[in-house]
């Protein structure tokens, strides 16, 4: 090799080494890792996009949604109050603040209840010297005397048909279950025992009759069809057992009972069996009543020295303290969208309707600071 051809070729190799670098220097990032041709960090095993200096990455944004206010309570609500002298029936509009009185007699009425369709109401009255049951449109008219009998009428229960009134009557010298038409037509005696047959309370599809009786020796529960036929005993205990009520299918019975030595809640399926403790405070419990959807119970327990309402899944599952009053919390009634209970409590010294959310979130004072007695609240079955 000549002298000029060897310096040509470290020439080419030399230019060589300047273009590699330069494609290595172009290549590189400050970071030190290297680029592939797709614009991909290529260091290590990972695998990263890389952002030209025009691109910014803006993060979605995150929107906290704004809680639905809880709402307040609506409806019509039937209770009793003396705040004229004697017994009324009065209604409430909570959502309007209306308090009217329905029944407006001399006399005292009580023992409201609603008929299905909400439409009207059915209660005892003694303004003619006993009582006797009577139905009033809700609006105040129609006022319409169903019974009438020198004895006593008390209880009234409409049937789910809306046709039907079942009550207790002491016209035979001893409380039988009678039914009649709310017109006043066709009555008929349904129990028929020298013992006492007491609280009729309609099934809400079988057309049975559950109530309370002492002929076999204490208070048990009874279920009897509408015409009378097929009586059932459905408890057996030698203590007593009372105020039945049905689950919204009609599957089950809830009822209180002395035979654990105090009042508890139980919980039973229609035909008696099942039997089930919902309740063990070592204290006395009353009234239940089934919510709208028959998946808890609200009842009224003096577990923490007085009267106060509480919740309870229908298992037995889910016991909730609702109120913490000094006094008297008692006599609970669903809403019938479930979301609220109205019940009576004396917590501004004299008895008013209070309304509670069930969620503990809130409560509701219905009724006036009225120096009389507010009572038995009794909330409209439509929702």
């Amino acid at each position: 090799m000549t002298h000029l051809a060897a310096k040509r070729k470290s020439l080419a190799r030399l230019l060589f080494f300047l273009a590699a670098m330069l494609v290595l220097a172009a290549c590189t990032l400050p970071g030190g890792g290297l680029t592939g041709g797709a614009g991909i960090i290529l260091d290590g095993e990972t695998l990263t996009p890389s952002l030209t200096p025009t691109e910014t990455f803006t993060p979605t944004p995150v929107f906290t949604p704004t809680p639905t206010p809880y709402p307040n309570p609506s409806g019509y609500i039937a209770f009793v109050s003396n705040r004229t002298g004697d017994n009324d029936i009065f209604l409430l509009r909570p959502e309007r603040g209306e308090v009217r009185n329905l029944t407006n007699s001399p006399g005292d009425d009580q023992q409201p209840v609603w008929a299905p369709n909400g439409n009207y109401l059915a209660f005892a009255s003694n303004r003619d010297g006993n009582f006797n049951i009577f139905t009033i449109h809700r609006d105040g008219g129609q006022l319409l005397r169903i019974t009438d009998d020198e004895s006593n009428d008390n209880n009234p229960a409409w049937a789910p048909d809306g046709v039907r009134i079942a009550f207790e009557s002491f016209r035979d010298g001893n409380w039988e279950i009678y039914t009649i038409f709310s017109d006043g037509t066709n009555l008929r005696r349904i129990t028929n025992d020298p013992a006492g047959d007491t609280h009729p309370v309609w099934a809400p599809f079988s057309g049975l009759l559950a109530f309370v009786s002492n002929r076999s020796g204490n208070a048990d529960i009874y279920t009897v069809a509408g015409d009378g036929s097929g009586l059932r005993q459905l408890t057996d205990n030698p203590a007593a057992d009372g105020d039945p009520v049905w689950s919204p299918d009609g599957r089950r019975i809830a009822f209180r009972s002395w035979r654990n030595g105090n009042a508890d809640i139980y919980v039973m399926n229609a035909d008696g069996s099942g039997v089930l403790q919902i309740t063990d405070m070592l204290s006395d419990e009353g009234i239940p009543v089934w919510s709208p959807d028959g998946r808890q119970l609200a009842f009224r327990s003096e577990y923490d020295g007085d009267w106060e309402i509480y919740v309870a899944n229908a298992d037995g599952s889910g016991l909730t303290q609702l109120t913490f009053n000094i006094g008297f919390d008692g006599d609970p009634s669903w809403s019938a969208n479930g979301l609220h209970l109205a019940y009576q409590s004396d917590l501004n010294g004299n008895p008013e309707i209070f309304a509670a959310n069930l969620d503990g979130s809130g409560f509701h004072l219905l009724t006036t600071q009225d120096p009389g007695f507010d009572g038995f609240p009794v909330w409209w079955p439509i929702p």
